[in-house]
């Protein structure tokens, strides 16, 4: 039986916090030009109540592929936007809908 020190204990936190990155970290890893949409899984894995997806049916004339920050299955904010031809990238601050 593994023994267990009553300080350590004590200074643990009650209860795992519900997301380990915050809107402040996702925000960044999607200005960082080495984000990549393959990683989504995992961050999905390490955040489920709050995580990075590409929006479906986003894709318009000016950009295919767009970024939203995702609240449990809700999705929120835009946090990018990329046309795939030209390669360039618009991102967005602000709360879903005034970004």
């Amino acid at each position: 039986v593994p023994r267990r020190s009553p300080r350590l204990a004590a200074s643990a936190p009650a209860a795992i916090p519900p997301s380990p990155l915050t809107e402040s970290i996702l925000r960044k890893y999607a200005a960082d030009r080495r984000a990549n949409a393959d990683h989504f899984p995992w961050l999905a894995r390490v955040s489920p109540a709050l995580c990075i997806s590409a929006v479906e049916g986003a894709a318009d004339e000016r950009h295919d592929e767009v970024w939203a920050l995702r609240r449990g299955e809700e999705s929120g904010a835009k946090l990018r936007a990329r046309h795939l031809q030209t390669g360039q990238v618009r991102h967005f601050e602000g709360e879903k809908g005034a970004e």
